[in-house]
């Protein structure tokens, strides 16, 4: 296959038509559930096929995991594009070269609210050919009305490297949980997309603009929620400071909403005592 046909293959790879027909399959989930927690500007029902690159910020971080990938430990390691538009996420890729079970394979996940999310396999002995002729595989989203149990124990993603034991007692006030710690919060976030996770927890600073736009589009496209530590959406303007004050994201607002229950008072010592 020559270069320009390459070219030629990947812009037909995702095509508008394939976006349109997921986004009308979604139209009920989106008016029905996700307009409960969701806005138009962040999910919207209806069709666009283009908007003003004047609303628009790209949100790149190539290398995310850099600690672990210093370290070798190269599942953590991901790469993130994000498309806000008007400071919301709107359009995430996430992409791990190297998986967990096999390094010689990885996954590209894919999506938005309105058009839901996808897996792609990476296989490194593909050929071009067979790069653009991979099945794209949509993801059956999460109950976005489900209320878990009161006693349910949360599986809870937090920090390989920046893990201490002030960051264990916050998310333990949340208990029970189990806490799974994952680098990179690209690995974390891909960590809910396939169940091996319920949430994602970082009571702490040191989270970018960079770090989120691309995972937290996934998780609208999966029927997700998320907030900063002081319960505030999520946005991301271009100018000024790009730091996320803390983090809770969770597979639903239900799951949200029994992490932020169980904190109960104790979230006013930690925001008092946590720097952001």
């Amino acid at each position: 296959m020559k270069a320009d046909q390459i070219t030629d293959a990947v812009k037909g790879f995702v095509t508008q038509a394939f976006l349109n027909e997921h986004h009308t399959k979604r139209l009920s989930m989106i008016n029905d559930k996700l307009r409960k927690t969701y806005g138009p500007d962040e999910i919207s029902s209806e069709m666009f096929e283009t908007f003003n690159a004047k609303d628009a910020t790209v949100w790149i971080d190539p290398l995310d995991g850099t600690t672990d990938f210093v370290n070798g430990n190269l599942p953590a390691c991901t790469v993130l594009i994000g498309l806000s538009l008007n400071d919301k996420s709107r359009v995430g890729i996430v992409h791990k070269p190297f998986s967990d079970e096999d390094q010689a394979f990885g996954k590209t996940v894919f999506g938005s609210g309105e058009h839901g999310t996808f897996f792609l396999p990476v296989d490194k002995a593909m050929t071009p050919e067979q790069s653009v002729a991979r099945e794209i595989k949509y993801t059956e989203p999460f109950d976005h009305d489900e209320i878990p149990a009161e006693d349910h124990a949360i599986k809870v993603g937090a920090s390989l490297t920046h893990f201490s034991q002030s960051l264990k007692d916050i998310i333990e006030k949340a208990a029970p949980v189990e806490i799974i710690r994952l680098g990179g919060a690209g690995n974390k976030c891909m960590a809910i997309a396939v169940s091996m996770t319920e949430s994602y927890m970082h009571p702490n600073p040191g989270l970018k603009y960079w770090d989120l736009c691309a995972n937290e589009s996934l998780i609208k496209g999966m029927g997700g929620y998320s907030t900063n530590l002081f319960g505030e959406r999520l946005v991301y303007p271009p100018g000024g400071n790009p730091n996320i004050r803390g983090l809770i994201l969770a597979k639903n607002p239900g799951t949200y909403n029994l992490i932020m229950k169980r904190l109960g008072d104790s979230w006013v010592s930690i925001l008092k005592n946590v720097k952001l």
